[in-house]
């Protein structure tokens, strides 16, 4: 058994160099998440406008729009409502 190498050392990133990867991380992973979405057909178009819907909530809420979740749950219920059988 031999022991383990240890990591290589990385520099550290700024605060701002940290967000700048985060974004492009997260922006990378989305692009992909759709495009497997998108090839699914409709359902998995109606997937990604969830999954967008639901970011929007999440964005809205912590920048104090307390109604952001309530309107996203108020169109919800009227697809239902209208599509229920």
């Amino acid at each position: 058994m031999t022991a383990a190498q240890p990591a290589p050392e990385r520099p550290e990133l700024t605060a701002a160099e940290r967000a700048a990867r985060t974004r492009l991380n997260r922006s990378s992973h989305a692009e992909a998440r759709r495009a497997e979405q998108l090839a699914r057909g409709p359902g998995g178009l109606a997937a990604a406008w969830w999954d967008t819907a639901r970011a929007i909530a999440k964005r809205r809420e912590a920048a104090g729009d307390p109604t952001a979740w309530a309107r996203l749950s108020a169109y919800l219920k009227d697809y239902c409502d209208g599509y229920a059988e």
